[in-house]
């Protein structure tokens, strides 16, 4: 009896230990890509913004590095759709999800954590600015990165979302 007590607490050990972890990873991603405003891109229907962040690694590359393609698209509309973008940007091979975001031109509210760079706003709209647990997140190609923005790399072709959650 107290072998089989023993395997249920053990068991229960590693769902806590699991749960906690990938709690901890949704908050990083969800965390890890939050920006501010938009810029305008040849009649997208977006507004025009100044940069707030440094460009870092997104500028303009040596002329033997590779270069990559990477559409960007930033999509407020769970909140009130302010901030849009929609497109593609030329980066070094290499770069980074902060690194394209920051190629599009548009104002950025960027933080550093122990996690990594936090996005926390894009366009003057930040995190918490529809509640508590608003904020912006991405993903890559459809899929969600558990990844800061400064940490998961893109690939030529990728399509880079950034998502207002609310």
């Amino acid at each position: 009896m107290l072998e089989n007590l023993s395997r249920t607490l053990s068991a229960l050990s590693r769902r806590t230990v699991a749960i906690g972890a990938l709690t901890c990873a949704l908050a990083v991603a969800c965390l890890g890509g939050c920006t501010q405003t938009t810029a305008s891109d040849g009649g997208s229907g977006a507004s025009n913004a100044a940069v707030v962040a440094d460009t870092g690694s997104a500028a303009a590359p040596a002329a033997d590095d590779a270069q990559i393609a990477v559409q960007v698209v930033v999509d407020s509309s769970a909140a009130d759709g302010s901030v849009t973008y929609d497109g593609t940007v030329e980066l070094d091979e290499g770069a980074t999800v902060l690194d394209a975001i920051k190629a599009t031109g548009l104002e950025l509210d960027i933080q550093d954590s122990d996690y990594g760079s936090f996005v926390n706003g894009i366009g003057g709209l930040a995190s918490f600015d529809f509640g508590d647990s608003s904020g912006w997140g991405y993903d890559l190609n459809g899929e969600t990165v558990m990844d800061s923005a400064d940490v998961a790399t893109v690939s030529d072709g990728d399509v880079l979302t950034w998502t207002y959650l609310v």
